[in-house]
C-alpha cells in the first residue's frame, strides 16, 4: 500500500476550507480517510495546525482539529535522528526538511503538498494535490 506524507499546508486547506484550495486537498484527504492509501503527517504538522487554526477558529476548533487529523493518519514521528538529518538536509526551508526527514524514517514513499518548491532536492517522489489525484487515475 502506498504510504503518503501530508504536508501541513494541505490539511490547513481543509480544516479551514480555504476555497482556492479546498477541492483538490479534500480529494486527496477522502482518499485517505477511505484507507485507499496509507496517510501520514509529520508529527510537526500536528503542531503548527493547532497553532494556525487556533489563532483563527480558536483553542475549540484547533483542537477538533487535531482529533479529527488523528483518526485518518499515522503520525510521522520526529526525534534527534529527525531533525539532526534536517539540519544537514539541502533544503530550503527547515520545516519542510523535517517533513521530509520524518517521511524517510518511516519508509514514506510520496509527499503530497502545495509547496512543491520547498521540497526540491528532498530526494522523494512529491505531487500537488492535483497531481497525486491525477496520478491515481
Amino acid at each position: 500500500m502506498m504510504r503518503v506524507l501530508i504536508d501541513t499546508n494541505i490539511v490547513i486547506d481543509v480544516v479551514l476550507k480555504r476555497t482556492e484550495f479546498f477541492e483538490s486537498s479534500f480529494a486527496v484527504l477522502k482518499l485517505l480517510r477511505e484507507r485507499k492509501y496509507r496517510g501520514f503527517v509529520a508529527a510537526t504538522t500536528l503542531t503548527n495546525m493547532y497553532f494556525i487554526v487556533r489563532k483563527v477558529a480558536g483553542k475549540a476548533e484547533a483542537m477538533l482539529a487535531v482529533d479529527k487529523t488523528l483518526q485518518w493518519c499515522k503520525v510521522a514521528t520526529v526525534n534527534y535522528k529527525v531533525l539532526d538529518a534536517a539540519r544537514f538536509a539541502n533544503m530550503k526551508d527547515f520545516e519542510d526538511a523535517v517533513q521530509t526527514a520524518a517521511a524517510k524514517n518511516f519508509g514514506i514513499d510520496t509527499i503530497v503538498t502545495r509547496d512543491k518548491e520547498g521540497f526540491v532536492n528532498s530526494g522523494m517522489q512529491v505531487y500537488t494535490p492535483e497531481e497525486f489525484l491525477e496520478v491515481l487515475k
